[in-house]
């Protein structure tokens, strides 16, 4: 199963993140920081170990997934263990995001954030870090999809409230009001690695 190498490879990548976060930027025991990344990678193995088991699971029971019937079946288990990793791994950046803004007062990002509102959400720290001009509105615009598909996954089953065609790191997602989102079987893997990347290029940016 491919998804297996591209879970596997999204561990490591979080692992060496997690690594240049604890060397470089961490400065405390337990940093919010780094812990963020190590419990990603702790996350993904998790996913890399599930699919590993439904694989050998599958393979010794003698399943055909070319059966349209049975794979459709263990099509929605996949999608549901990739699914709930990508949900996991944003909850993850939004809680260490709300926190990590605290340890860089003079940016004013959570000043910013909190302009006419009680409480921080991920979407507006960063939307106050694009308008201090501390990254692009392109990797804000990013931020913006992932979060939103983020959302449904999250609160709505994956089912779509708008009509919108999302390209984000070689994949297409398709939304149509009503209807399941439709991408690739990796789409989930995908948007966890690039929400992972954005994030870790953020700290970099803010940590200057």
């Amino acid at each position: 199963m491919d998804l297996i190498s591209e879970t596997r490879e999204l561990s490591e990548l979080s692992r060496s993140y997690a690594e240049f976060v604890t060397e470089n930027i961490s400065d405390r025991e337990n940093d919010v920081r780094s812990m963020c990344f190590w419990n990603i990678h702790n996350r993904i193995r998790i996913t890399e170990e599930i699919l590993s088991f439904y694989t050998r699971s599958w393979s010794a029971s003698g399943i055909d997934l070319n059966d349209e019937e049975v794979g459709s079946e263990m099509v929605e288990r996949i999608i549901t263990v990739t699914k709930n990793l990508f949900v996991d791994v944003v909850s993850m950046i939004e809680k260490t995001s709300k926190e990590a803004v605290d340890l860089y007062p003079n940016t004013g990002i959570r000043k910013r954030a909190l302009d006419n509102r009680n409480f921080l959400y991920l979407r507006n720290i960063i939307q106050a870090t694009c308008e201090l001009g501390l990254i692009s509105k392109k990797e804000f615009g990013e931020w913006d999809d992932i979060l939103v598909m983020r959302n449904l996954a999250a609160h709505n089953n994956s089912v779509s409230d708008r009509s919108k065609k999302f390209e984000i790191s070689g994949i297409t997602v398709s939304m149509r009001p009503g209807r399941m989102m439709k991408g690739p079987l990796n789409t989930f893997i995908v948007l966890s690695e690039r929400i992972m990347g954005l994030f870790y290029d953020w700290l970099r940016k803010v940590h200057r």
